[in-house]
């Protein structure tokens, strides 16, 4: 079974690595993009310390709920969750140091329309800051591992179907060059997944599966979610390779 925490650390780390290299410091005043539950937002919130500010933003009061309660519990004043669209921003937040999203502009209709969005409320000399995810390892181990390429492809499927740039992380340079913006770092990694760390292809399946199913990417027999985990990790750990799960895709740009 892939453990809740060693997942939590092989996507946290991506993303302190790409903001840290991108020169968050402390002082800073950062936006969060479509922050969802609030998990960047904290983990900026203490990059930043006590002199800065962070600025969460979703459409979604229920993540916005759950990132308040987040920031509370570790008592982070210097955080603060809004309801609001890219689109729709109000003018009153300022400007920032810095601004980050972490698979946010995969969902935007038109992503390079969003980053103009955003510019305005980029101080002179500001950092823009993306992670996105890419679907291109999706046909690795169609041979090696065919079930966890089976639900990768019912994964990234779904997400297609709902309107998703599952082409997203390849496409971050291009989107910030045709913004006018300065490229100072480009960075792209591979999340595995081993014998060791497990998979959490189960958890994914039982999550999305309504969604996979209600997208005809899959049927209800053949998920199967009540033995998927245990098959899957059969099959993780009877491969002497990894098994790629996802191309994590990092970008920072100046003003």
């Amino acid at each position: 079974m892939y453990q809740d925490e060693t997942i939590k650390l092989l996507r946290n780390e991506f993303t302190q690595r790409l903001l840290a290299d991108c020169g968050l410091e402390k002082g800073m005043r950062v936006l969060d993009v479509g922050c969802g539950s609030g998990d960047v937002g904290i983990m900026v919130a203490e990059m930043v310390g006590d002199s800065g500010e962070v600025v969460g933003f979703d459409i979604s009061e229920d993540a916005l709920s759950i990132a308040r309660n987040a920031a509370r519990k570790k008592h982070i004043p210097i955080v603060r969750f809004i309801q609001a669209d890219i689109s729709e921003l109000p003018k009153n937040i300022g400007a920032f140091d810095a601004i980050i999203g972490r698979r946010v502009l995969m969902y935007q209709n038109d992503p390079a329309q969003s980053i103009d969005c955003l510019l305005p409320y980029l101080k002179a000399n500001g950092k823009i800051i993306f992670q996105e995810s890419d679907c291109m390892a999706a046909s690795f181990h169609v041979d090696s591992m065919p079930l966890h390429a089976k639900v990768q492809n019912w994964t990234w499927g779904t997400v297609a179907k709902e309107g998703g740039n599952i082409h997203i992380g390849r496409q971050l340079y291009s989107l910030m060059k045709n913004a006018k913006l300065n490229i100072l770092l480009t960075r792209a990694e591979a999340i595995l997944h081993t014998s060791e760390s497990g998979s959490d292809f189960g958890q994914v399946a039982k999550m999305m599966g309504p969604r996979m199913i209600s997208q005809g990417v899959v049927t209800a027999e053949e998920i199967s979610t009540s033995t998927l985990e245990d098959r899957l990790q059969l099959e993780l750990s009877g491969s002497d390779t990894p098994f790629i799960r996802d191309m994590a895709f990092g970008i920072c740009a100046k003003k």
